[in-house]
């Protein structure tokens, strides 16, 4: 837990971090634009492709934050901190053309990270069809790549920073996920054999933009 000086620092900087995102104040936002849409006859899509791009891009580029902390609290990443679905099955295995998606892929370190920098300079800028099946998930809806670690994260996060090549990731509906795996910002609920069983929502980010495309593709309220 961050002093609470630092995170009024945080708060009060230029461009507060959206890490700090307020999972409620998000809500609040959306539910009062839905009712402002039933008044004027507006799409409320238009909101809800608004507020998924925000939090898509504040996410991605959040990739690189691990390696910018202090070593002794850096570490690699796992896709059920994100998103608790990794104990699903997918819908199949996806080529993900890289240009064409939004991808995190955190890299958390140093000698890994300036190798695949190095190689892909030396490569002379080419892209690459990555063969080996990468861990993680592709969320086809939001075009939303997660690689996880201990996978090799960082030649997916250079390519995709120069829009270069594609990996193979394990794919999710959210219409197959609405079923069986929802959140209120503060848990989330996972339904299985042996019943509901739930998880602490780690990333308030992600919640919000697992409601919003629920919202936005698959007619949640």
């Amino acid at each position: 837990m961050l002093p609470t000086t630092r995170l009024k620092n945080l708060y009060e900087s230029p461009l507060p971090p959206m890490a700090l995102t307020d999972y409620e104040a998000m809500s609040k936002f959306l539910n009062q634009s839905a009712q402002r849409c039933k008044v004027s006859g507006r799409n409320f899509d238009l909101f809800l492709d608004w507020v998924i791009h925000a939090l898509t891009a504040s996410l991605t580029a959040d990739s690189a934050s691990r390696i910018f902390l202090p070593k002794t609290k850096t570490g690699p990443f796992a896709l059920d901190d994100l998103i608790p679905i990794s104990a699903l099955s997918p819908s199949g295995e996806r080529r993900v053309k890289l240009c064409e998606c939004s991808l995190i892929a955190p890299v958390w370190n140093n000698s890994d990270l300036e190798t695949a920098l190095e190689s892909f300079y030396d490569s002379k800028f080419a892209g690459l069809d990555v063969e080996q099946p990468f861990r993680g998930a592709y969320l086809e809806e939001l075009r939303l790549a997660v690689v996880d670690s201990p996978a090799d994260v960082d030649v997916p996060n250079v390519l995709r920073v120069w829009s270069r090549g594609s990996i193979r990731l394990p794919a999710y509906s959210l219409k197959d996920l609405e079923p069986v795996l929802s959140t209120d910002g503060e848990r989330w609920y996972l339904q299985e054999e042996e019943g509901e069983r739930d998880e602490p929502v780690l990333e308030p980010r992600m919640a919000a933009l697992y409601n919003c495309g629920l919202r936005r593709y698959c007619g949640r309220p």
